[in-house]
């Protein structure tokens, strides 16, 4: 599949495969060549410290917005705690040269997840604006945090092994976790008109002090990257709902939101497609002059509100929207739990099914070096076969690399017969993506 016609019939958007300029086929080759020498160095080893007991935290205020330590200063108990702090608190032109190769590529291929590789390193070029040094930084720096954020772990357990793992570190964290999976301040849905994903955000179903921060990064991780699973060319974005109905400053979480603010910018670039705040009060524009500031232009960018609605439905088809966002039935913090996925397991790794795809991903880094130094363009049906190649292996070990959840459960995607099908919950008829790079 090409992006011959986006989702929605739109004309293709620059910097994308199949319209790459000749300097901007340059571009990419060059990154890709820095990408590899990368993925060869060394490292240095790092043996992980004993366990010291966690000090009492001192409390914030209410919102988040002050008082007490500052976010940094929070010690998380699964976010880096298996790797080397350093990795993550250096300068990135310091702290490369500390991770091992290996590393950087294993996670840099969890983050493609089946998409076409051109297409994530493209992302990170169109987001710094095709400056070469910033892009690789950029890129490089987002690797680096997936490794000490443990984001592939979160990833690979799946929601019942990342709540055994948080129970383990905290008596309790990992049972929070799995109440706010679901409980409604998040619902999972979709498409919208250009074909993406949807994750509703229920906001007046969230109190910051009901759970630790750490909880709640978790949570919004295991979201995005769920939302992954489903990423097919053209498709590369999702679409967010803020549901503002029942908002109240109770509601507010200022760390969640620069949390999920970052985590755009500077982890998931050109991931989000548009931002729909719905239905907002009044006394949530005292809010938004406290948020504003803090937007990246290009996600700015990207937020609507929308009052009622038929303005909402410029944007996602009323069909396609849950009964609780058209008035035909009110949604209730869900607090009955569905029965749990199977735990899914870090050791999966070490099968031959994840050699074999280990094995694919290597050859195509071995013919990215090749097309790096070629005349051929990224658009080429021999590249696009490489990808393909890739997304047949990943779909392949899906089960290994990606912990059962409950999105799958209630039929957002699945691998059948080693080809995946996206379902977006029977709002579309089956589909086979499998293909589409």
């Amino acid at each position: 599949m090409t992006a011959a016609a986006t989702a929605n019939g739109a004309t293709p958007l620059p910097g994308r495969i199949d319209t790459l300029t000749p300097d901007q086929e340059v571009a990419l080759k060059k990154t890709w060549v820095r990408i590899l020498k990368a993925f060869e160095q060394k490292g240095e080893p790092w043996t992980p410290p004993a366990k010291v007991a966690e000090p009492a935290k001192e409390k914030k205020s209410r919102w988040g917005f002050g008082g007490g330590k500052k976010e940094s200063e929070n010690k998380d108990l699964f976010m880096g705690a298996t790797k080397n702090p350093d990795w993550l608190a250096l300068p990135v032109e310091q702290a490369l040269p500390l991770i091992p190769g290996e590393e950087l590529a294993g996670t840099f291929w969890n983050m493609v997840a089946g998409d076409n590789a051109d297409a994530v390193v493209l992302r990170f070029l169109r987001a710094r604006k095709w400056d070469l040094d910033a892009a690789f930084n950029m890129l490089m720096n987002c690797l680096r945090w997936r490794i000490v954020s443990r984001v592939d772990d979160i990833t690979a357990l799946g929601e019942h092994g990342v709540k055994n793992e948080l129970n383990n570190l905290k008596p309790g964290m990992g049972d929070s976790f799995i109440e706010n999976l679901h409980s409604n301040k998040s619902v999972l849905g979709g498409p919208d008109k250009d074909g993406r994903p949807i994750s509703y955000i229920n906001v007046r179903f969230h109190k910051k002090e009901d759970q630790d921060h750490e909880v709640i990064k978790v949570m919004t991780l295991y979201f995005m990257e769920s939302s992954r699973m489903i990423v097919h060319q053209p498709v590369e974005s999702s679409c967010i709902v803020f549901n503002m109905e029942g908002f109240t400053l109770a509601n507010m979480d200022f760390d969640f939101v620069k949390f999920l603010l970052h985590c755009f910018e500077a982890y998931y670039p050109e991931t989000l497609g548009s931002c729909l705040i719905h239905k907002a009060p009044w006394v949530f524009s005292t809010v938004w002059n406290m948020i504003t500031p803090l937007l990246d232009p290009v996600v700015a960018s990207k937020i609507h509100f929308t009052k009622n609605l038929d303005e909402l439905t410029n944007y996602v088809d009323k069909a396609i929207l849950p009964s609780f966002i058209v008035g035909k039935e009110d949604i209730k913090k869900n607090t009955e739990l569905p029965p749990l996925p199977p735990a899914g397991s870090l050791a999966s790794r070490q099968s031959p099914e994840f050699k074999q795809y280990e094995a694919v991903c290597r050859n195509y880094l071995a013919e990215t070096a090749e097309f790096a130094k070629s005349d051929i363009p990224a658009h080429d049906p021999k590249r696009k076969e490489q990808a393909l190649a890739v997304r047949h292996s990943t779909i392949k070990i899906e089960p290994i690399i990606r912990g059962r959840t409950y999105f799958h459960e209630i039929g957002l995607a699945d691998v059948e017969n080693d080809r995946l099908i996206l379902k977006f919950f029977g709002h579309i008829e089956p589909k086979d993506i499998s293909d589409c790079v």
